[in-house]
């Protein structure tokens, strides 16, 4: 028990700190652009530069708080100077040489076999597609390849990977006449619809519809009408290899592709790969291979291995059988496949023993004020312009402010105000109105679409609060009863439930375990609670969690400790497993955690 809960310990990188590398990914840029702003980050005036959070410690180079790189990453993002490749903003990330051959060998089984690159951009499929043309003494393979961007689309023929005969230039999802082929191999864009233009978007929207006959939901990614259309060009007995995002095994708007897909194919398989398959971005992946169009499945081949060889063998390859019907139903099936049969047994005993959080407390977002800098005036603002006390709210303006605490809000200082001015303004108060208003802060989105623009709406003091960007969400009591951004999630706890009691159950290692599960993880192995993942997140019932060790809760809160924090509750997972199952649920813990990481 104790030497697996401590070399998790001690794997366990500083909660909430990345070093250069890892935040140069999470902004998508090199590391050496990132160190480039980071060095005239102390000279210059403006650019992206200035804007350079500062390094809050030095341990083998600089380390930045996450939540600082974040922000920064949404500044750089809505900003026109924002550093972004043109690759980058159309979504396209350029496949490595092992993946694409892989795929292309499980693909193409034939010289007659006719193959369709949706999405050519560097031509590292059609190249692939000649080698293993050429590889086996075939003729030259007639490969279709459509491109969106013509310049892309140029180079690709230059470099000879793709016959100008058949190069289609266009949207793949409009109107480019193509053919029906027998292979569609390739990697889609991975751009949100509504980052989109309109005619792209419109596009986007039409083509997935045609395909599967239901309507996409606006919220989804480009990459589903790529897959949901190529479906449709497919001949009888065809098949399809995909590079997509790891999103796809969980996000609610694949969900109807993945009822298409069961069925249209007679096989599906997906293959995880724990080593990252793109080395330049920040970006989990899985492959999907589907086969016999024309035939119809109820279970996906999932398979896990820890790299990717030239040599891997897709159909031969050892696999857990992944019903559709869950993962059309929410279910983290592929999450729970990762996991050994021991402690799947482990965690289905405790079942029994153990609810949703939904059932206990309801998460959701904080308040969204629409500029930060004004609604969270600084000491110096709320004195130069006599913003009254009374306006004035203690609040959780950066999940920065609870590291450090202990149990409850009231173990802190209060570091940060939201202005929330009561129904009539005073003279100050229209005085700070007419200043936003001069500083342009009304035209904001956020700002512009509520009336009067200066009230933040949703405003609320929550009852706990939760980590929204961690590498283990950690849950606070609101003792204090500070309102709360949307920087961390607002917990309501439900009718005769007891925070105290909650935080009793929801600090053990079941929790651990499930949140690995639930919780959804941004590449580079940060955990991203949104409210439907947390309310999901299975803990002990109140009956099953014994007593809280308040004391040791909060001296590892404290220390930042969030190992030690979920340690209190070992007893009560010993009182019902025994320790031996214990140690599986941490060995589940350690599976996950190690997947979860393997991309950062």
């Amino acid at each position: 028990m104790t030497n697996m809960s401590e070399r998790l310990g001690n794997e366990l990188a500083v909660n909430g700190l990345v070093d250069s590398r890892r935040a140069a990914e999470l902004l998508g840029i090199s590391v050496n652009t990132f160190k480039v702003w980071a060095s005239r980050s102390q000279s210059v005036k403006s650019g992206v530069a200035a804007d350079m959070p500062k390094p809050v410690a030095t341990m083998h180079g600089r380390v930045y708080l996450l939540e600082d790189i974040e922000d920064f990453g949404r500044k750089i993002a809505m900003s026109a100077r924002a550093p972004r490749t043109a690759e980058r903003e159309a979504g396209r990330y350029f496949t490595p040489d092992v993946a694409a051959d892989c795929m292309t060998r499980w693909a193409v089984r034939s010289e007659k076999d006719v193959i369709l690159e949706p999405s050519v951009g560097d031509g590292q499929f059609a190249l692939a597609v000649q080698r293993y043309g050429r590889s086996r003494g075939w003729k030259k393979l007639v490969l279709h390849a459509c491109e969106l961007d013509s310049d892309v689309a140029a180079k690709a023929t230059a470099s000879g990977a793709v016959d100008s005969r058949y190069l289609h230039v266009g949207d793949f999802l409009g109107d480019v006449v193509l053919p029906k082929v027998d292979v569609v191999i390739g990697n889609p864009p991975f751009v949100r619809v509504r980052e989109l233009d309109a005619v792209l978007k419109a596009n986007a929207l039409s083509a997935s519809k045609r395909a599967m006959g239901v309507q996409m939901d606006k919220s989804g990614s480009v990459w589903m009408s790529f897959v949901a259309k190529a479906t449709s060009l497919l001949k009888e007995g065809g098949r399809l290899a995909f590079v997509l995002p790891l999103d796809f095994t969980y996000v609610r708007y694949a969900r109807p592709l993945w009822e298409h897909l069961s069925k249209t194919f007679g096989s599906l398989s997906v293959l995880r790969v724990k080593q990252r398959v793109f080395s330049d971005i920040l970006q989990n992946v899985l492959i999907l291979f589907a086969d016999r169009k024309g035939g119809a499945t109820d279970t996906i081949r999932f398979i896990a291995r820890d790299a990717l060889s030239y040599d891997f063998d897709v159909d031969s390859a050892p696999n857990v059988a992944v019903s559709v019907a869950d993962v059309v139903a929410g279910e983290r099936v592929f999450q729970r496949a990762l996991l050994s049969r021991d402690t799947l047994d482990v965690l289905d005993q405790l079942t029994s023993c153990s609810t949703a959080a939904d059932k206990r407390v309801k998460f959701s977002i904080g308040y969204v004020s629409g500029n930060k800098s004004y609604f969270h005036p600084s000491s110096a603002q709320q004195e130069l312009y006599g913003l009254p006390d009374v306006s004035l709210l203690p609040t959780v303006e950066s999940s920065r402010q609870l590291f450090g605490a202990g149990v409850g809000t009231r173990s802190i200082p209060v570091t940060a105000k939201l202005w929330a001015p009561k129904a009539e303004l005073t003279e100050s108060e229209r005085r700070y109105v007419a200043y936003g208003e001069r500083q342009g802060i009304d035209m904001a989105y956020k700002c512009r679409i509520r009336s009067p623009w200066y009230r933040v709406p949703g405003v609320r003091s929550p009852d706990v609060l939760l980590t929204a960007f961690s590498d283990r969400p950690r849950l606070y009591l609101n003792d204090a009863s500070w309102v709360a951004s949307n920087s961390v999630l607002c917990g309501y706890l439900r009718k005769g439930e007891s925070a105290l009691r909650l935080l009793a159950s929801w600090y053990t290692p079941l929790t651990l375990l499930t949140s690995e599960l639930q919780i959804h993880s941004l590449g580079g192995g940060v955990m991203i609670a949104v409210p439907r993942e947390a309310d999901s997140v299975r803990i002990l019932t109140e009956e099953s969690s014994g007593k809280l060790n308040y004391s040791g809760l909060d001296s590892a809160l404290r220390s930042n400790d969030v190992l030690s924090a979920y340690r209190t509750g070992e007893p009560a997972i010993i009182d019902l497993v025994g320790t031996e199952g214990l140690e599986l649920v941490y060995a589940g813990v350690s599976e996950l955690e190690a997947w979860r990481k393997s991309q950062s």
